[in-house]
């Protein structure tokens, strides 16, 4: 055989003898264990900050602020104060692997607030309970659950372009596929949505939202309700990568680009003296789309009453 037959037949058995390299199957997307923790000297406001390590890339996380403003009537809440910038130890603590995570707080009028995570494969599953230790029945509590791409860059959305929600079950993007109501704020814009069977948060005048009592109203709401009240964003570029998250029951979607974060916060119920009130939620990350996500998000609600 001559040199040019031979190297004509090495390369014809490189790409067809050896071709079963074409044939094989391209490989799952990778994905790495999910662990939790936290900086341990960090600012008065980040006492209840809880970072989430990314499953698509190492030593990207995102952030949990669990919560970031609690309040409600006979209960002062857990909010920590901004004002405060010295270092100051966390409240979190871990199990031996960072796959477990909680803490325990007194509020200032004597309640009792515990907050807690777990790892569930491509999930954190969230525990947030109130125990009443006073005399006064507690009511209309307010709690703000903020999640943070943080250092997952690629799902940072600064423009509700990458931001989606369900209505009757159906993926729709917020703002875009959403009809907003009211006026335009002067300053830059949230997004807000009622969840279905849940109160109308422009009559939550303590909320602020739609009220001149934190300055200037700054929020806009969808005219559509949010069912299951899942929210998450998509990768930059990327809609088969998703993180998002949902509460049961949960009282609003609430999105802010500036930070950026995304919120679908929890509606504890009422509390009276003695008893203890709870709401539970979940962090998603999800390979696939939006419609998958909300099923998965749907089973997750389901199991909860099993």
């Amino acid at each position: 055989m001559s040199a040019k037959r031979l190297m004509l037949f090495i390369i014809c058995y490189a790409v067809t003898g050896c071709g079963e390299i074409s044939k094989q199957k391209s490989p799952a997307p990778l994905t790495l264990p999910i662990k939790l923790f936290t900086h341990h000297d960090t600012s008065m406001s980040m006492l209840n900050m809880l970072y989430v390590s990314s499953p698509w890339q190492a030593g990207e996380y995102m952030a949990l602020d669990f919560p970031e403003h609690s309040w409600g009537k006979n209960f002062s809440g857990v909010s920590t104060d901004t004002r405060d910038g010295n270092p100051h130890p966390s409240r979190w603590q871990f199990n031996a692997d960072s796959t477990e995570a909680w803490y325990e707080v007194t509020a200032r009028d004597g309640n009792l607030y515990r907050a807690s995570a777990s790892v569930d494969s491509m999930a954190v599953r969230l525990e947030m309970k109130f125990t009443n230790r006073t005399q006064q029945p507690i009511s209309d509590i307010r709690i703000l659950v903020c999640t943070r791409p943080n250092t997952m860059r690629a799902f940072a959305d600064t423009s509700f372009a990458m931001t989606w929600v369900a209505v009757d079950g159906k993926p729709v993007q917020l703002g875009e596929g959403t009809t907003m109501i009211g006026e335009v704020p002067e300053d830059h814009v949230r997004h807000v949505m009622n969840i279905r069977g849940g109160p109308d948060n422009r009559d939550l005048g303590d909320l602020g939202w739609f009220t001149a009592s934190w300055g200037k109203p700054f929020c806009r709401l969808a005219e559509e309700h949010a069912w299951p009240p899942v929210v998450a964003t998509h990768a930059r570029g990327d809609m088969t990568r998703w993180l998002g998250t949902i509460w049961n029951p949960s009282r609003a979607i609430f999105s802010n680009p500036r930070i950026p974060c995304i919120h679908s916060d929890p509606v504890p119920a009422d509390c009276p003296p003695g008893e203890s009130t709870v709401a539970r939620g979940a962090v998603f990350f999800h390979n696939g789309t939006m419609a998958g996500l909300i099923e998965r998000a749907g089973q997750w609600k389901d199991s909860l009453t099993e």
